[in-house]
């Protein structure tokens, strides 16, 4: 029998299966710990019993040392055979006993020559192709980042409608309310149909008909008399003299009696003949009345004798105009100037009779109606005189030339403002 105060210890061990030396409540413990710890593993973090796949690289650096070399013996190799080549290329011509000239080399300088003409056509067009494709990549990233709008002005001319007149590279972020977006916007909603400049004559420009039919001999011989004028008129301009009056009335008279057009070479002598008819016929109009209500040239109206000279002379008609707007803008403004300056200096009646001599030419070559030539003469002329003298000027102008060619005298002054011209109406009256 055994009492529970006489077991031994290793009986009591080996009964419950315990390591030795080994206190009992902290082996429970242990083994308690033990399996909420492979519980807590088992649900948490699972070991992986697998491996997974590796990528390797293998450098063997004696491959790197083996290539340094060869490109070393290579770079000397070259070096060698250019000094071989330079040698042999310096007794390539000969002259022998024989007095006759040989050429010689050998076979490994034309080798090299031809190795490097080759390296050298290939690095040359490997750069260029760099060159554009890089130029190419550098203008694609700038036009996707960015985009040409139209740029749209009001014309007056064309009654104020738009005309593109070039356009703007805007970025893509730009401000929805800014001119070239809005420009954009216009133009979408118009579905991209642009206005084009419509080339017109004036009303004044009349319908001209050609002469009448002539024998073949008689106008050969008016066509002979009209180019011997015209030489005339061309050797006088290239040597640097002025284009004589009776000349121009003599071509337009043998022109317009035989029907026959001359060809002036070069383009600019033909067009300063015409701006010479042109300052020709606003000077008759100077020297006539104010009252005067046509002018008569060699017995021609003023306005057929311009409009047939520049079918005479081969000048397109609207370019004929064009140039007949811009020197009655031209005179316009200098009589209007020095209307001023005698008026300042006290010489009242010198300034109404310089006010006089535009009064006519206005009347008989009216510019239309928001000229761009007249407001050119308009802003111009804002940045000489004030508005108050300005405005004097148009009240001498009209105590000279009534009411005729007001609204040009108007444009031509920068008074189109409507208080200004209730202003003059009020002095007038």
């Amino acid at each position: 029998m055994f009492s529970p105060n006489t077991v031994s210890s290793s009986t009591f061990y080996s009964h419950f299966h315990l390591p030795p030396r080994c206190p009992t409540f902290l082996s429970a413990t242990f083994r308690r710990r033990s399996r909420r710890r492979n519980r807590r593993n088992k649900f948490t973090s699972p070991t992986t019993t697998h491996s997974e796949p590796k990528i390797e690289t293998v450098i063997d650096l004696t491959h790197l040392n083996t290539f340094r070399t060869s490109l070393r013996s290579n770079i000397r190799q070259f070096v060698s055979s250019a000094e071989d080549a330079y040698t042999d290329l310096q007794t390539l011509l000969t002259i022998d006993h024989n007095r006759r000239l040989v050429v010689s080399c050998r076979p490994s300088t034309l080798n090299f020559v031809a190795t490097s003409t080759l390296f050298t056509f290939l690095s040359f067009t490997a750069l260029r192709l760099i060159i554009h494709f890089g130029s190419r990549f550098l203008n694609w990233t700038r036009n996707a980042s960015s985009y040409t709008a139209p740029m749209v002005r009001r014309d007056r001319s064309l009654g104020g409608r738009e005309v593109v007149v070039g356009t703007v590279t805007a970025k893509k972020a730009a401000n929805p309310l800014s001119p070239v977006e809005r420009s954009l916007n216009l133009r979408r909603a118009s579905k991209n149909k642009v206005v084009g400049v419509q080339k017109k004559l004036p009303k004044w420009w009349p319908h001209i008909i050609n002469g009448t039919v002539l024998d073949v001999d008689d106008q050969e011989e008016y066509k002979r008399e009209a180019y011997r004028v015209v030489r005339a008129i061309v050797d006088s301009r290239m040597a640097g003299k002025d284009i004589i009056e009776n000349d121009i009335i003599q071509l337009r008279q043998l022109c317009r009696t035989s029907g026959v057009q001359v060809s002036i070479d070069p383009t600019n002598v033909r067009d300063s003949l015409y701006r010479a008819s042109v300052n020709f016929v606003l000077n008759v109009c100077s020297r006539e009345p104010t009252y005067s209500t046509s002018i008569d040239i060699d017995g021609e109206d003023a306005q057929k004798f311009l409009a047939g000279f520049a079918e005479n002379i081969g000048l397109e008609n609207v370019r004929a105009a064009t140039m007949v707007s811009a020197a009655v803008a031209a005179r316009t403004r200098s009589c209007l100037l020095q209307a001023w300056a005698l008026e300042m200096q006290g010489k009242h009646i010198d300034a109404m009779v310089e006010l006089s001599k535009i009064c006519l030419f206005l009347r008989i070559f009216p510019p239309e109606e928001s000229s761009p030539e007249m407001e050119m003469v308009g802003r111009g002329l804002e940045k000489h005189l004030k508005l108050e003298q300005r405005k004097h000027l148009m009240f001498l102008f009209g105590k000279v030339c009534g009411e005729d060619s007001q609204t040009i005298a108007r444009e031509a002054l920068g008074l189109m403002n409507s208080q200004y011209s209730d202003q003059l109406e009020d002095n007038f009256a």
